[in-house]
């Protein structure tokens, strides 16, 4: 169990990527008020919450519903996350997040920053959400299981609540050759646990056995 929770905090905290968003939390409240960063930060991590704890709870039921099996979302999932620890290696996923936020505080008010592009796509994003509806596969309703499951998602966004309460401090000392350094050391590790889900997944649509 421990190894699991283990597994699945680190799967949704290389794809949720709370380091990536200091430099980009730091550039998008530049020049504004400590209160209304405060503001911006507390909405931000309370909807990225909201939407993965949805996903975590009714994505399976929608997939049923569509006639999508676990097993090949299982597939797809693992290779849209290979395709994010690509960029992630090779620093396109943070060039893209960037210019996502410079296009938001164009276009968008002050209010508006904690949805877009915090919320979506930054903290909640494609990755994020699959891996929240990988880890609702092994959901039960036993209630130290069904808290132990959902305990990697309150962690990993309270995680990015803290680093962009922290942006301004940790952009300064940490530098942008350290975040790039941690960026693509979380890339491999994303890519190794997404293809460990392609084979799963593609072991269990075919009934292989080895």
């Amino acid at each position: 169990m421990t190894d699991q929770l283990l597994e699945n905090t680190i799967l949704l905290f290389v794809a949720v990527d709370p380091i990536a968003l200091i430099p980009i939390f730091a550039s998008l409240t530049k020049g504004l008020k400590n209160q209304e960063i405060k503001k911006i930060y507390i909405q931000a991590t309370f909807v990225s919450l909201i939407i993965l704890s949805l996903f975590w709870l009714f994505g399976e039921t929608v997939l049923n519903l569509m006639g999508i099996s676990m097993s090949s979302f299982r597939i797809i999932g693992g290779l849209f996350l290979i395709a994010i620890a690509f960029q992630m290696v090779f620093e396109q996923r943070q060039d893209r997040r960037q210019n996502t936020a410079e296009v938001a505080m164009d276009d968008s008010s002050i209010q508006s920053i904690a949805i877009f592009p915090l919320s979506i796509p930054l903290i909640a994003g494609p990755g994020a959400m699959t891996a929240a509806l990988l880890l609702a596969e092994n959901r039960t309703y036993e209630p130290v299981d069904f808290i132990l499951n959902f305990l990697p998602i309150l962690v990993v966004v309270l995680l990015a609540g803290i680093a962009m309460w922290l942006s301004a401090q940790l952009s300064k000392r940490l530098g942008p050759t350290i975040i790039t350094v941690v960026e693509k050391i979380f890339g491999i590790l994303l890519g190794a646990l997404a293809i460990e889900f392609v084979v799963a997944g593609i072991i269990e649509s075919f009934n292989l056995t080895f």
